[in-house]
């Protein structure tokens, strides 16, 4: 985590593109004029809006003010060393050398549990969705991101917005920022006129908050690169630096198990926090843990990534908690694919179906189907059972009051979420 935590008054919307010298941030919104930094509500509905065949907006009577964050978990995530089928022989005879030991796993109910890196989220209430996957596809990292990316479960449509831009679009009230992937550049967060962001690295944001002669001597410098929206830009940045904070190391517990275990998720969630407690509009987080394309090393370097997981959003969750939004924000996980269900010398080729987890305001409960360990598709895959535009539908709108239709196609079916 960066040295510094933002507390952003409620300016005029204020992003960075990659393409500015300093690189920090990426403005995701695609409806305006192609400046460092874009903030287009003021052009209205773009061509790209019009073009998606969606028409992004909130339910009457959605709930305000609630806050999504996705832990997307790259690489295609095994939904069976997450969510364990601990009572499920087939689970261990198919894995005899791979299989989380039932004597560690934290129980759930009387058929699943949580990996053991997971504890910190034990006695939480927590929702499983399981047999979540694409539908059809060609298991190629590239492809299912990109469905899932744009909301595209089938691969039919060729949406030019993201699934969570779209979101942002209907949230829009004009906020300083909307959304945010604090992971690196990502295309779910294209938007048409909601300012949304990407960030490359919690640790880049140096560049707005430190106050060393050389780096303002530097932002002085890039202020007088010329005139019109790009020096238009750079200025607008540089009032959201003036009107941060810096705060001290003394006041961030850098022990605490979120920032230790935690690693580069727990950072992001971290600066997620800070961003949901400066109050300046955020709606809409996407958070990134890689490593997931287990196709060696798996049990090691999955209860890793689990121990990552586990402090982290138990961190965030504690951390809402003690600043007061916990009742607001939904805490969901998405991963492109899941892991085939028998080994191959140490780890797992790409599956199908999946198992998702949310935790924050929910039902400690199952959705899903379960999905069989012996009656596998043609590719020895677990099959999907549920389309997983059904579980973003879910999210969109029995979470965030957003109408399912106006933001996915084909007019997905909620899940029964919340």
């Amino acid at each position: 985590m960066s040295r510094t935590i933002l507390n952003t008054s409620k300016s005029r919307r204020l992003f960075l593109q990659q393409a500015g010298a300093a690189g920090l941030l990426t403005a995701c919104s695609t409806g305006a004029r192609p400046a460092v930094l874009n903030s287009s509500s003021s052009n209205g509905p773009s061509e790209l809006e019009a073009s998606s065949d969606l028409a992004p907006r909130v339910m009457p009577g959605a709930v305000d003010n609630r806050i999504l964050v996705v832990v997307h978990l790259d690489g295609g995530n095994d939904g069976p060393s997450m969510i364990v089928p601990a009572d499920d022989a087939a689970y261990y005879d198919q894995r005899p050398n791979l299989a989380v030991d039932s004597d560690e796993v934290i129980p759930l109910d009387d058929r699943l549990g949580l990996a053991p890196g997971l504890a910190p989220l034990a006695g939480r209430s927590l929702t499983t969705v399981e047999g979540v996957g694409p539908i059809g596809g060609d298991l190629s990292h590239f492809a299912m991101t990109r469905r899932w990316e744009q909301g595209d479960a089938d691969g039919k449509n060729h949406l030019r917005t993201g699934f969570l831009g779209r979101l942002a679009d209907a949230l829009d009230d004009g906020s300083p920022l909307v959304g945010v992937a604090t992971g690196g550049i990502s295309p779910a967060m294209l938007s048409t006129h909601a300012s949304t962001m990407s960030m490359t690295s919690p640790d880049q944001m140096w560049f707005l908050q430190d106050d060393w002669d050389a780096v303002a001597a530097y932002q002085r410098q890039l202020q007088m690169f010329g005139e019109g929206k790009a020096s238009e830009s750079l200025n607008q940045l540089y009032r959201l630096a003036q009107e941060t904070r810096n705060v001290d190391d003394s006041e961030v517990d850098w022990e605490s198990p979120m920032l230790s275990d935690g690693g580069e998720l727990g950072r992001q969630l971290f600066m997620a926090a800070g961003f949901i407690e400066a109050d300046v509009g955020i709606r809409i987080v996407q958070a990134t843990l890689g490593g997931f394309d287990t196709h060696d090393n798996h049990q090691w370097q999955h209860a890793d990534l689990m121990t990552k997981l586990g402090a982290a959003v138990g961190g965030f969750l504690d951390l809402a908690d003690e600043k007061g939004f916990a009742d607001r924000v939904l805490v969901a996980t998405t991963s492109e694919f899941g892991r085939r269900v028998g080994e191959n010398d140490g780890g797992l080729d790409h599956g199908s179906a999946s198992t998702m987890l949310v935790a924050g305001p929910v039902e400690h409960q199952r959705l899903g189907e379960p999905t069989s360990l012996t009656e596998l598709d043609a590719d020895d895959n677990l099959q999907t059972t549920m389309g997983f535009d059904r579980y973003l539908a879910s999210l969109a709108q029995e979470w965030l009051g957003v109408e399912a239709a106006s933001v996915l196609p084909g007019n997905p079916e909620p899940i029964g979420l919340v």
